[in-house]
C-alpha cells in the first residue's frame, strides 16, 4: 500500500504559515467544533477578525465549505497554504469521528516544538554574544598586540615560535578570511529565524536546523509515536481497516521513516503475511509499539493498548523535554562560550609563554 505522499507534486511554497499562526488557526477550529458552531460560519467570522494570512485563509476555507466541501477537502484545495502533515491530521480526525481530539494532540505537539525552539534560541544568545566579543578582541590582538610580540622577539633575537608564526600568517591573510566568521554568524541567525515555520512539525526545509541539535529528534520522536498511537487507536475504534488506519496515522506524524514502515506493515497485512521477530525489526519502532502492532490482538484490545502506549510515549517526551531545557543552556554556554574564551586565551598565552621560556634559557 503506497503512501499518498508520492502522488502529490512537491511544492516549494507548501508551508507559508508560521508555526504559531497554524496553532492559532487550529485552536480556533477546535473552539468552533466544541461549541457546535458550523465551521463555515465560524471561519467566515474568523476571516473578518483575524489579521493578514490567517484572515485570508479562513475566508477561503469558509467559501469552499459553503460550496459543499468538507474541511479536509477545503484544506486540500488550499494545499499550498497548509503543511501536508496538518491536512492528514484533519482527514484522520474526521474519519475517526474525533476531530477535536486529533487537533488537540497536534496543537500540544506544535506548542511543545514552538516552546522548545524558543528555549533553544534563548539559550544560544549568550554564547553567540561571547563568541562575537572574543572574535572582535582576536582581531584587535592581530592588529595591535601581535606587532609588539614581533618587536619583542626581534629585540631579544628569539627564534620565532610556531604559535607566533601561525598568528603572523593569519594576520597577513586576514583579507581572505576575516569576514567569514561574521558572515557565517549572520547566515546562521537568518536561517534560525526561518525555522519557525509550520515545517517544524516534520523538520523539513530550514527547520532541519532545529532537528540537528542533539536530543531534539528524540523528544520529537516520542511525541510522534504518541500521536501515531492515539490516532491509530481512534481509527481502529471506528472500524477503519487496519491497513488504511496505520498508513493514515503514520502520514499524520510527518515522519518519512514512520510512513515507510507503516506502508510496509500495511502491505504485509493485506497479503496476510505472518510477522516474525526478524521482520518486526525492519520497522524500527520502539519495542512496545512493534509488539502491539505485530501481534494485532482483538480490535477493542488493540485500541485500548494503543491509547495506553500513547500516554506512555507522551510522558517520556515530557520528561526528556524537562531535562533538555535544563541541560541544553549549560552545554551550549560551556561549549560555544567557553570554547571561544579558551581559544582567545591560548592565542595570548602561547606566544607569551614561549617568550618567557626562551628568556629562561642560558
Amino acid at each position: 500500500m503506497n503512501s499518498r505522499e508520492g502522488s502529490e507534486p512537491s511544492n516549494p511554497m507548501e508551508t507559508k504559515f508560521e508555526l504559531d499562526e497554524l496553532i492559532a488557526l487550529n485552536e480556533e477550529i477546535i473552539s468552533l467544533v466544541q461549541a457546535g458552531i458550523p465551521l463555515e460560519l465560524g471561519l467566515r467570522e474568523m476571516g473578518n477578525e483575524l489579521p493578514d494570512r490567517l484572515g485570508k485563509i479562513s475566508s477561503k476555507l469558509a467559501n469552499r465549505m459553503e460550496r459543499g466541501s468538507s474541511l479536509s477537502e477545503a484544506m486540500n484545495s488550499e494545499g499550498s497554504q497548509f503543511p501536508k502533515v496538518y491536512r492528514v491530521i484533519v482527514e484522520a480526525g474526521i474519519k475517526s469521528g474525533k476531530l477535536t481530539v486529533a487537533l488537540e494532540e497536534m496543537s500540544n505537539y506544535a506548542w511543545e516544538l514552538f516552546h522548545l525552539r524558543r528555549q533553544i534560541g534563548m539559550a544560544m544568545v549568550y554564547p553567540l554574544i561571547v563568541f562575537s566579543l572574543v572574535y572582535g578582541l582576536f582581531l584587535i590582538f592581530l592588529f595591535e598586540m601581535l606587532s609588539r610580540f614581533n618587536m619583542a622577539y626581534e629585540i631579544f633575537r628569539f627564534e620565532q615560535s610556531r604559535p607566533l608564526h601561525f598568528l603572523n600568517t593569519m594576520e597577513s591573510t586576514i583579507i581572505y578570511w576575516g569576514l567569514i566568521p561574521p558572515l557565517l554568524l549572520f547566515l546562521f541567525v537568518i536561517l534560525w529565524m526561518r525555522t519557525g515555520s509550520s515545517q517544524l512539525l516534520n523538520f523539513k526545509g530550514t527547520s532541519r536546523l532545529v532537528g540537528w541539535i542533539p536530543g531534539v529528534h528524540k523528544i520529537a520522536n516520542y511525541y510522534r509515536y504518541g500521536n501515531f498511537s492515539e490516532l491509530l487507536s481512534l481509527l481502529i475504534q471506528q472500524n477503519i481497516p487496519f491497513a488504511e488506519s496505520i498508513v493514515l496515522s503514520a502520514e499524520a506524524t510527518g515522519d518519512d521513516q514512520l510512513v515507510k514502515s507503516a506502508n510496509l506493515m500495511a502491505e504485509r497485512h493485506l497479503k496476510s503475511q505472518q510477522e516474525t521477530s526478524e521482520s518486526a525489526k525492519e520497522y524500527g519502532w520502539p519495542p512496545l509499539l512493534t509488539w502491539l502492532l505485530t501481534t494485532k490482538n482483538q480490535q477493542g484490545e488493540l485500541s485500548l493498548a494503543l491509547k495506553n502506549a500513547a500516554d506512555m510515549y507522551r510522558r517520556k517526551a515530557t520528561n526528556y523535554t524537562r531535562w533538555f531545557r535544563v541541560l541544553f543552556p549549560i552545554f551550549t554556554g560551556a561549549i560555544i562560550g567557553g570554547g571561544a574564551v579558551l581559544c582567545y586565551s591560548l592565542v595570548l598565552f602561547l606566544p607569551f609563554s614561549d617568550m618567557l621560556k626562551q628568556l629562561a634559557e642560558p
